[in-house]
């Protein structure tokens, strides 16, 4: 389910090439090596924030901006971030960008959604893609209806397959804490998805 790099991430790097120019990183005073762990950071992380983002509620258009606007925080602040730990930097980050991007999202979403429907309407648009595509749709609309901190480690470990260890140190729980969660999040998502089950094209009980 983990999605392929985003047309964005090209974006990311150009945008952090000029951060480097604005504020002087690319002079002969700055930390040796800084641009390129950027650049690496940026390569390493940029499916990962782009996947939170998406799937913890943003529209694709928004998750772009917003994966830029983490990414351009985490080169103000690499001095901060240890060795190791940039993920879990990274996680923090998304989580403070997600609340302020939410402001409007329901309206785009809105006008996203009424593009959408003609998208599948169109007759030209293969069968197996418009399956698809419900199918994507109806995951958003399920993890949207789950509790902010249940749909967090849910994405966590089911779409970005992280450990209960990482989910811990991502939320700051305990291990124990974060595995009753993350059990709780899985039964309340299969009790959504039954209860979609005639919205899902893939279920053959839908037909």
């Amino acid at each position: 389910m983990i999605g392929s790099r985003r047309a964005g991430h090209g974006a990311v790097v150009s945008r952090a090439g000029l951060l480097f120019d604005e504020n002087g990183l690319d002079a002969p005073e700055a930390p040796s090596g800084t641009e390129a762990r950027v650049a690496s950071l940026v390569g390493t992380h940029f499916d990962f924030v782009w996947q939170l983002l998406r799937r913890l509620g943003l529209p694709a258009a928004d998750a772009d901006d917003a994966a830029q606007q983490v990414f351009m925080i985490a080169a103000r602040k690499l001095s901060s971030i240890q060795i190791g730990r940039e993920r879990a930097f990274l996680y923090g980050t998304v989580r403070r960008v997600l609340a302020n991007a939410r402001r409007g999202v329901k309206r785009r979403r809105q006008t996203e959604e009424s593009t959408e429907v003609e998208a599948e309407a169109a007759p030209s648009q293969p069968d197996e893609l418009v399956e698809q595509h419900r199918a994507r749709a109806l995951l958003d609309a399920l993890l949207l209806e789950l509790p902010e901190e249940l749909r967090r480690v849910l994405v966590l470990a089911e779409i970005e397959q992280a450990t209960i260890s990482d989910i811990a140190a991502y939320e700051d729980l305990r291990i124990g804490t974060a595995a009753s969660r993350l059990r709780r999040a899985r039964e309340a998502f299969r009790d959504l998805l039954v209860r979609a089950r005639t919205k899902n094209p893939f279920d053959p009980a839908s037909g």
